[in-house]
């Protein structure tokens, strides 16, 4: 390892130029369907105009962004993948059950689906989970907690609509590692785990 050290690595080898990597939740095919009609009846509602929404293929829920240390055990990606290895929690029911308005990037206020409070118990501790194995291999714990959404469109005016309609539901049984192309409204999935109890 360079220089001798348990942390061989200092946290930049393995990072691709340009690119943020965060591990999510992705809708299954007939929650994306679900969500997709929820952002088109949230922007009927509303009128906004010119929207910036979030294309299908991107539409996630957040659990956690990596916060690096100074060296870590292996290359970046690699670090990120062998945390996801050592990852243990159960499958769960999650349910997004309402409209609500958050500040997002650049200034802009997103309009998001918000979790119910059984989900957001459930994401919390999946998590937690994912955050402890990302310190075992040299990353920053990050003790935060989550507000579970879905984000579905950007505006620089943003009225929240007075029904979200049917709550959206799937049964969660895999998480993913993203790399995001910033700026480029691009997501790849680089590592997924299917979500399993100890044992």
């Amino acid at each position: 390892m360079a220089g001798g050290d348990l942390f061989g690595w200092s946290g930049d080898e393995g990072v691709e130029p340009g690119c943020a990597y965060f591990f999510a939740l992705m809708p299954a095919a007939h929650a994306l369907e679900k969500i997709s009609e929820r952002r088109a009846d949230a922007v009927r509602a509303v009128q906004v105009g010119r929207p910036s929404q979030v294309e299908d293929q991107r539409l996630h829920l957040s659990l956690c962004t990596p916060k690096t240390l100074k060296r870590l055990r292996a290359p970046f990606e690699e670090s990120l993948k062998r945390a996801g290895d050592d990852v243990v929690a159960s499958a769960f029911g999650l349910r997004l059950d309402g409209f609500e308005k958050f500040s997002g990037g650049f200034g802009q206020a997103c309009l998001v689906l918000r979790s119910d409070a059984a989900t957001s118990a459930h994401v919390q501790v999946l998590k937690d989970a994912i955050g402890e194995a990302l310190f075992k291999h040299g990353f920053g714990w990050d003790k935060a907690a989550l507000a579970p959404h879905v984000t579905l469109y950007y505006a620089n005016e943003l009225e929240v609509p007075d029904s979200s309609g049917e709550p959206v539901d799937w049964q969660v049984d895999e998480f993913v590692l993203i790399r995001s192309h910033v700026g480029k409204h691009q997501h790849d999935v680089i590592g997924r785990w299917v979500l399993r109890a100890a044992a």
